[in-house]
């Protein structure tokens, strides 16, 4: 078990997760991710106690300190992400656990509000000279300026997570097309769109743990090259839906052999949005190459950390168990930022 001194009261960690009826796929993952954290948190020497919040628990903050502060752990592991079809409450969860000030997981209010709000996390990057890809958002069909944007263009809900809302339609390859595109993405997210320059070169997805300037854990590759007859890009099912051929086929490469300047650029990018957006405990930067360029795509403050996930490879190709890397979350949260 990780060191922390006389700071713990308490060896109980309170695991949050959320409930409700009817979860999508990405959330539904949640369950399954809860179990090996659990897990993993015992094999650490803790104790644990789940606490399952739900949309009713939102009607006073008070109702949610409480359920928290009667167990009197000694932190929070939060798995909490909102309600599906309700983002923003993942934002207002964090901001109630700021104010019991009990150390959790995860990033802050500030940090999840900024990420999830694609438009101001461009341009929180690019005020510090952080590379993204030029575009627009789009609140309304009148503002959309076609003749504007540089094509193919790639279409994606302002204000979401998880990729959900990004699907076939998403990359648009003439100013023909892309209005009824707006149209229908309009519709269904009534945050807008982010209409962006898409960047037809390989895809590399950055994980890190701590504070800064932050542990990298890997870096994953996808060369979409390879991947003939499907989307240059990930879509809401190759990440969530396990019957799809686009999750049984992308993969993304852990030994891809990256050329050293670039590899060294896209480390030190990387630590750069994560700095700019005050990241902190776990998170996974994504990047984009065009010809020699590499740029921001997202940053991912809450990226699934189930034992076969993406973030828990990189965790293993340094030479990270499961277990030691839960360890290492809760041991951060005991350490001066």
């Amino acid at each position: 078990m990780e060191a922390f001194g006389n700071l713990m009261h308490s060896n109980k960690v309170v695991i949050i997760i959320p409930r409700e009826r009817l979860l999508r796929k990405d959330m539904r993952d949640i369950v399954r991710c809860y179990t090996c954290v659990r897990r993993a948190i015992l094999k650490n020497g803790f104790s644990a106690v789940t606490v399952g919040i739900t949309k009713k628990d939102f009607l006073t903050r008070g109702l949610i300190k409480k359920k928290i502060a009667v167990f009197n752990p000694c932190c929070i592991f939060n798995l909490f992400e909102g309600f599906s079809g309700d983002a923003q409450k993942e934002v207002d969860f964090v901001e109630i656990l700021e104010e019991i000030k009990i150390p959790f997981s995860g990033n802050g209010s500030r940090t999840l509000n900024a990420c999830l709000d694609k438009s101001a996390a461009k341009r929180i990057m690019a005020r510090r000279g952080i590379a993204v890809p030029a575009g627009l958002h789009i609140k309304a069909l009148g503002d959309l300026k076609p003749e504007l944007l540089r094509y193919p263009v790639f279409v994606k809900p302002a204000r979401e997570d998880a990729s959900l809302g990004i699907d076939d339609n998403s990359l648009v390859a003439s100013k023909k097309h892309l209005p009824a595109i707006v149209k229908d993405k309009l519709r269904q997210f009534s945050d807008g769109v982010i209409v962006e320059e898409f960047l037809w070169g390989k895809e590399y997805s950055v994980g890190f743990l701590g504070n800064w300037p932050y542990e990298l854990l890997g870096i994953s590759v996808i060369d979409y090259s390879r991947y003939k007859g499907l989307p240059p890009f990930l879509t809401y099912n190759s990440k969530w839906n396990r019957q799809s051929l686009e999750f049984k086929k992308i993969m993304p490469s852990l030994k891809e052999n990256i050329d050293k300047n670039i590899k060294n650029r896209i480390i030190s990018l990387s630590r750069e949005a994560a700095k700019a957006l005050n990241c902190r405990s776990y998170f996974r930067v994504d990047l984009r190459q065009k010809d020699n360029e590499l740029f921001v795509l997202d940053v991912n403050p809450n990226p699934d950390i189930n034992r076969d996930s993406g973030f828990m490879k990189q965790a293993y190709s340094k030479g990270y168990g499961y277990n030691q890397v839960i360890g290492k979350i809760i041991g951060s949260l005991f350490l001066p930022r």
